[in-house]
């Protein structure tokens, strides 16, 4: 079987078999300490492994914004003995993944691999976590396309509006940092920051991972051992504080010229350990994540056709949490468009919802779970995120039942405590007529 079929042959094994039963098994390294969560696959020959490190972009210093994306990303540019094109290499020759990204609470990695080549795919990982190069070349190189990326990103409407409503919203706060940084910050950005960056932040004790795929429990805990044990036993983290939404003016817009203008919104939202998570799941189903079946979409589009999409979703994160939602309309419908996202809002918050909204809800939230399981890519995320949240091995098997449990009178409680019309923010990037702006500020520059 070629490689490429391989990886898609898995999927069709997964939907077909184990999907709502999988059995989530906790390895150790048994010298190093370091635990995995492992789902056992091997109907495939293929192996996919998640990690996480604790602190992301939130631990960039302000004047070094863009340090922790630039470290991620220079871990596959070289390391040992092989510098930037011999370690691409060795990956492509055996189709190989192997990346890292930054986000804004932790670095993340990913691999995945044959059967066949684990060995291979496991020395190369471990070499990009502990004997990183950081040629200077290199990072020149990553730096040349970090700053390509971020003028493409300023040239984006949707990001204009994330960056200003984060700036207001957590002003002071490390989340309102530019995760690519800016022009000036990666021009002073040093080779040793990247490396000092690299030691302080990946360490045993901040480390999570997870495995699917076609791999034993014995052969998994002889591979934590040998990736790992050469990393330090701590990290040296800052402390981050945790932020509610700050008040901030409200319609805000930034002045830009085009023929659409697009409005963020957002409040307050609730991290994933609320026990009220679930019924905020099914809240914003309904109003506004439910693709076609939303409040939200019935309203302004096949309803006033005002735009050709909308959609909210809760976005919970270590230190802080939203409910946002997004959209974008004409300039000349801006108005009517503003007025009716905030008459369809306070209908929900007044009225709640109705109980063929909630099962439509429910039935939503509990037959695509399994889409979530459909590739060893998606399991081994999963899983890391199940660690991370601390929701518990057993955690899919409890889901439905979870989302089941919630009743009418615990969504409407959670309408009341966080879907207030009153609360919420709203930024609109564009030129948009019919509005009243409480301030207008100028587009973010790179």
């Amino acid at each position: 079987m070629k490689r490429g079929a391989v990886f898609l042959a898995f999927v069709a094994v997964l939907i077909t078999g184990r999907a709502h039963a999988l059995t989530v098994q906790e390895v150790v390294g048994p010298k190093t300490g370091v635990k995995a969560w492992l789902v056992e696959e091997h109907s495939v020959p293929v192996i996919a492994l998640r990690l996480a490190f604790q602190g992301g972009g939130e631990q960039d210093p302000v004047e070094k914004q863009g340090l922790a994306s630039l470290t991620a990303d220079a871990l596959t540019q070289g390391a040992g003995s092989y510098d930037a094109n011999a370690f691409q290499k060795e990956l492509v020759d055996r189709s190989i993944s192997l990346d890292f990204a930054a986000g804004r609470d932790a670095i993340n990695g990913g691999l995945k691999c044959l059967r066949e080549d684990k060995e291979k795919a496991f020395f190369l990982l471990r070499e990009a976590l502990t004997e990183p190069r950081f040629d200077r070349e290199a990072l020149e190189r990553l730096e040349a396309q970090h700053r390509a990326a971020i003028r493409q990103l300023f040239a984006d409407p949707s990001w204009q509006a994330r960056y200003a409503f984060v700036s207001h919203a957590f002003k002071g706060h490390p989340y309102s940092q530019r995760l690519l940084g800016t022009l000036e910050t990666l021009a002073s950005i040093t080779r040793d920051d990247v490396r000092i960056f690299a030691a302080q932040h990946m360490a045993k004790d901040t480390l999570t991972v997870a495995v699917a795929g076609d791999i034993t429990p014995k052969e998994l805990a002889s591979a934590l051992d040998t990736i790992f044990k050469d990393l330090p036993a701590h990290a040296r983290l800052r402390p981050i504080e945790d932020i509610d939404v700050k008040e901030m003016p409200s319609p805000l817009l930034i002045a830009r010229e085009g023929a659409q203008t697009e409005i963020l919104f957002g409040m307050q939202g609730l991290k994933r350990a609320d026990p009220d998570y679930y019924a905020a799941e099914i809240a914003n189903y309904i109003l506004g994540g439910g693709g076609f079946s939303s409040r939200l979409m019935q309203a302004l589009r096949d309803e006033q056709g005002l735009t050709y999409g909308v959609a909210t979703s809760l976005a919970p994160s270590q230190h802080a949490a939203l409910i946002v939602g997004r959209l974008a309309v004409n300039n000349a419908s801006a108005g009517e468009a503003f007025n009716a996202l905030g008459v369809t809002i306070r209908r929900f918050y007044e009225d709640g919802p109705t109980q063929a909204e909630m099962q439509a809800a429910k039935d939503y939230l509990t037959g695509s779970m399994p889409l979530a399981l459909t590739s060893t890519d998606k399991i081994a995320d999963l899983l890391v995120a199940m660690q991370r949240e601390d929701l518990g091995r057993d955690y899919l098997d409890r889901y439905n039942s979870l989302i089941q449990k919630v009743s009418l009178s615990d969504v409407q409680r959670i309408i009341k405590r966080f879907f207030n019309p009153a609360a919420i923010n709203y930024v609109m990037v564009g030129d948009p007529e019919g509005v009243s702006v409480a301030q207008t500020q100028d587009v973010a520059r790179p």
